[in-house]
């Protein structure tokens, strides 16, 4: 398996991330986003120069990825008014980005 210009595994990496910095932040709180260590680790190892349709999918990825992460922060906001905000945004903005980005890369 190679490791550079593997997004799938980079997708993968962002949800265990994500989950990570979930519950640390939760259980620990600022210094939860240690956690974001291991995405960056991940970013660092697998980031190469994508081709046209590895763009395409990453274009949609994130498109859909914004979609989802504004309305979860809308149901933090209304129903979990004393959640931190800037946790939130890290921590659900990995997992449904991670999630995103794996279902369309093992789709194709």
């Amino acid at each position: 398996m190679r490791i550079r210009g593997n997004n799938t595994l980079f997708f993968i990496l962002e949800l265990i991330s994500g989950i990570l910095v979930f519950v640390l932040t939760l259980s620990f709180g600022d210094i939860g986003l240690l956690g974001l260590i291991l995405f960056f680790a991940g970013l660092i190892a697998t980031r190469d120069v994508p081709d046209e349709r590895e763009m395409a999918l990453l274009f949609k990825a994130t498109a859909l990825h914004a979609a989802c992460l504004g309305a979860i922060m809308a149901i933090i906001y209304f129903k979990f008014p004393g959640y931190n905000w800037f946790h939130g945004f890290i921590s659900f903005g990995l997992i449904t980005r991670g999630i995103l980005g794996v279902v369309h890369f093992l789709k194709v």
